[in-house]
């Protein structure tokens, strides 16, 4: 599964609805994360069951979940309902899921302590690598009331370096959530999605770089097993809800014609898949 996380929060967690069906209920997000995380805990074991013989040199398949993670951050550091806030958001998004798949851990009720009835042993061993999407900070603030945690947080608007999508450019980010990600969880690591909406073109050569400087450190200094990196993406796609607008794409999708126009970044990330390593500080 890619980004079970993203799928619910969007379809169950959304005040503007933006996936279907557009429902805000913070029990309902939790329902259909524990489904998809039940989903791949019998696809891993059917795959596992099934593949025997090697159709390939490589062995028999690895069986893998990607989760987008971010960094949560309280909107006001000094604001105890704001730090509040934060750590329960990082705990839903970034946490929970990955708890059930790895764990067999289901926290229903949302009190970040699991009871016996919440615990299934079916997806314990359900991944043999984790592939982290990694974008950007969020700054969470909270918006009041009571009731779930989950009904009283806003994600505020970038206020520094941002992309054209409104996500700040936080590469220090990406270290913190691989070597967060694997302390935690013991499994290798891909990078299956980084990368920026970019239009002009002129930002994405330093994100990259950026990026792959603070990855550098997570596998030099933090000693995480990151097998590999996918820069998101080959070229400008559909964003779903968000449709053709933001433009990620080492090539760029003329609006008209639909020709394949290379930004520059093309020859920085040849340079840097050639030499496998990084051809330049950023600037």
């Amino acid at each position: 599964l890619n980004e079970p996380r993203v799928v619910s929060e969007h379809g169950y967690l959304s005040p503007r609805g933006e996936f279907p069906p557009g429902l805000n209920d913070p029990h309902l997000f939790l329902e259909a994360m524990k489904n998809l995380a039940l989903a791949h805990g019998l696809s891993y074991e059917q795959v596992k069951r099934w593949d025997h013989e090697s159709l390939s040199p490589l062995g028999p398949s690895t069986v893998g979940l990607v989760a987008v993670l971010q960094v949560f951050e309280p909107y006001e550091a000094g604001n105890p309902l704001d730090r509040r806030a934060a750590q329960a958001v990082e705990y839903a998004f970034n946490e929970w899921g990955l708890n059930a798949v790895f764990r067999g851990d289901y926290d229903m009720d949302f009190n970040q302590t699991v009871e016996p009835w919440e615990q299934k042993p079916l997806t314990v061993k359900g991944c043999d690598y984790l592939g982290v999407n990694y974008y950007s900070r969020w700054k969470i603030r909270h918006t009041g009331g009571e009731g779930h945690p989950l009904s009283a947080f806003q994600i505020m608007p970038c206020e520094g370096d941002c992309s054209d999508y409104g996500w700040e450019i936080y590469p220090q980010g990406i270290r913190a959530v691989t070597r967060w990600a694997y302390q935690r969880y013991r499994r290798p690591i891909y990078i299956t999605e980084n990368g920026i909406a970019d239009a002009s073109g002129e930002t994405r050569d330093r994100y990259l770089l950026s990026h792959l400087e603070e990855l550098h450190k997570a596998i030099t200094q933090d000693h995480v097993p990151v097998r590999g990196y996918f820069y998101w993406t080959l070229m400008d796609n559909f964003e779903w809800s968000d449709g053709y607008q933001p433009q990620f794409g080492l090539y760029k999708v003329e609006k008209e014609t639909r020709k394949r126009l290379p930004t520059k970044t093309v020859a920085t990330y040849n340079r840097i898949a050639t030499t496998n390593g990084l051809c330049e500080k950023p600037s």
